[in-house]
């Protein structure tokens, strides 16, 4: 369950980090219209350190300790540095004084982005007293777990949080809520039942409970809100019964805000468009099933259209305030090209240039989501070196293009190629991938000089390849998986696209392709999952590519109250039945997908071994 990204967690801790300055320390004395008898800052900082001279034990650190904080408040981080280093045996100072010292410690260390050294400070002897009983002990707190938080220790920043939420004061302003929330929508589902089995507390247990309720209901906001409500009467006495993280209390509005009359222009007469259409009307009627809140849907067919304007104008014209559609790159295009759209549209297609129109999203089944996703499996095994298996045509060649320059640019790269036509004879493209053929050439050379009798010959392949990329349809996969057995490459990883399944339970012909790791839609792998089930049954069977063209078309629907919460940044991923969804800046939106691997010839859930190097 991944609900924020990187950046947010970072915007959200650089925050945190500017509220506990705040907090920490006394305001700095008005310089606006202020009289002339005020002293300068610089003179207000060293009488507090002159006093601290004079001073002796509590009292002396105490006043050392806020000129310091002054100090770091007006950017005189060497002086602060300084000072605090005089304080002596700081062990022996009470515990509000420890506290505060790891904090303004931990502080210095952050404005220098020495971060671990600051994780040091907040986790230290210093810090050992530290609760949410006192408003110093909650601060560090805070501000460990936000450091824990920005370097992805996600389960360590929601204990600590949890641990003030019940204490904090209910009218102080704090990202404290929301903190929590980015934390436990960044944790997978795995990751969140691991907390759940250790988590001891009330307060934990419920928050654990929020968002699991949150990530089951995400193909509904109605569902959502239905469930929080539900949360709230069964935890009352939870902090966050009282005070919802703002990304919760932001779903209303966006439900009530939300499109009210959906058109939809698909290319009906093919199959392409025909299928998107069935999985669309099934996520719709699923959703009546929740709530009658459906939108008025209108349907327009692009069949054969060579320009899509008159069409796009319709379907404004019916009072539409949404347009999913067109499939057509041709016609996306044209779209893009507008000088602007009335309305939001989300068209079903990657447009040729980065430049958008203003309201235009992108959603599509781009294999260059599939073949990124291949590179950071294998990047993360700690492979390096790859040799790529691609059928001979345009298409292929602008993939297998997009593959090399991506693995080259992480820092891998491309030691071997080879290209297959058809669906036959593919032992000479094995053999010219793993240099088969140039050992045969070397004793062919070495037998026309020795006697033929005396000679024995066993060829080699090459060595020097970490892992296989193979893009391949189930039929070409079946024969050119055991090939590779056949010429010693079986060992070698192979890695694969979502072509090479057809999503069919086919144990005996799929044994072929055991070993192959591959990524593919939650919707194709899951065959148990509800929705589907009901599809399979009301329509008519479809194999791989139709049913991801279907489960398409499922999460245009379901992402239509959604654009504008990506939009806002009120979320930054949602789980569809095409992958995770996310959203770049430029509106396109991305796919994570579900990795497998034939296992018997099953598809089976696959996760790389934590012992996977990354050299």
């Amino acid at each position: 369950m991944k609900a924020f990204t990187q950046n947010s967690v970072h915007r959200m801790f650089v925050a945190g980090i500017l509220f506990i300055s705040i907090t920490c320390s006394s305001p700095p004395p008005p310089v606006v219209n202020a009289p002339p008898q005020i002293e300068s800052t610089t003179e207000s900082i060293d009488e507090l350190l002159r006093q601290a001279n004079l001073a002796t034990g509590p009292d002396s650190a105490s006043l050392r300790l806020k000129a310091i904080e002054e100090l770091i408040n007006f950017g005189y981080l060497d002086r602060a540095e300084l000072e605090i280093g005089s304080i002596q045996n700081p062990n022996r100072l009470r515990a509000t004084l420890q506290i505060q010292l790891a904090l303004i410690r931990a502080q210095i260390a952050i404005k220098q982005n020495q971060f671990d050294s600051a994780l040091r400070w907040l986790s230290g002897n210093l810090a050992e007293s530290a609760n949410g009983d006192t408003s110093a002990g909650r601060r560090l707190i805070l501000l460990r777990g936000q450091l824990y938080q920005s370097i992805n220790r996600n389960e360590d920043a929601i204990i600590d949080f949890t641990s003030i939420t019940e204490s904090w004061p209910t009218n102080a302003e704090t990202s404290l809520f929301e903190d929590i929330w980015i934390a436990l929508t960044s944790l997978q589902d795995e990751e969140l039942d691991k907390l759940a089995e250790e988590a001891d507390s009330y307060e934990m247990r419920g928050w654990i409970e929020l968002a699991r309720i949150y990530q089951v209901d995400q193909f509904s906001i109605r569902s959502q809100l239905d469930s929080i409500v539900q949360w709230r009467r069964i935890w009352a006495s939870h902090s966050a019964a009282a005070r919802l993280p703002a990304p919760l209390i932001e779903l209303q509005m966006t439900w009530e805000n939300r499109p009210k009359h959906i058109a939809l222009i698909l290319p009906l007469q093919e199959a392409t468009g025909n299928a998107i259409q069935e999985g669309f009307l099934s996520a719709y009627y699923q959703s009546l099933s929740v709530s009658r809140d459906v939108p008025q849907i209108s349907v327009f067919d692009s069949t054969g259209l060579a320009d899509i304007n008159d069409t796009f104008d319709q379907a404004v014209a019916s009072g539409a305030d949404l347009i999913i559609g067109p499939l057509n790159k041709k016609l996306v295009n044209q779209i893009s090209e507008r000088i602007e759209l009335p309305v939001p549209t989300l068209a079903l297609n990657y447009t040729d240039e980065d430049r958008l129109a203003e309201n235009l999203f992108q959603f599509g089944l781009a294999p260059e989501d599939e073949i990124s996703q291949v590179i950071n499996l294998a990047w993360e095994a700690g492979y390096r070196n790859a040799a790529v298996i691609m059928p001979d045509n345009l298409d292929y060649q602008r993939l297998e293009k997009f593959f090399s320059e991506t693995w080259t640019n992480q820092g891998g790269q491309v030691v071997s190629s080879a290209r297959f036509i058809g669906d036959s004879g593919y032992a000479e493209v094995i053999k010219r991938l793993m240099a088969i053929d140039s050992s045969e050439a070397r004793a062919e050379k070495l037998l026309d000089l020795l006697p033929r009798l005396n000679m024995e010959f066993t060829p080699r392949r090459r060595s020097d390849i970490d892992f296989i990329f193979l893009v391949a349809n189930p039929r070409q996969g079946r024969q050119l998986k055991p090939t590779l057995a056949f010429y010693f490459a079986g060992d070698i990883p192979v890695f694969s696209m979502p072509s090479v399944y057809d999503g069919q339970e086919n144990q005996t012909g799929n044994r072929d392709l055991d070993g192959i790791i591959f990524t593919d839609a939650p919707w194709v792998l899951n065959p148990t999952h509800q929705l589907r089930d009901e599809v399979n049954t009301n329509l008519r069977q479809a194999q791989g590519p139709l049913q991801r063209l279907r489960a398409m078309g499922i999460d245009s629907f379901r992402l239509y109250p959604r654009l504008k919460q990506f939009s806002n940044n009120s979320i930054s991923s949602v789980s569809g039945t095409t992958g995770v969804l996310t959203m770049s800046e430029n509106r396109r939106i991305h796919r994570s997908l579900t990795t497998a691997r034939f296992e018997d010839g099953i598809a089976v859930p696959f996760r790389l071994p934590n012992s996977a190097s990354s050299n």
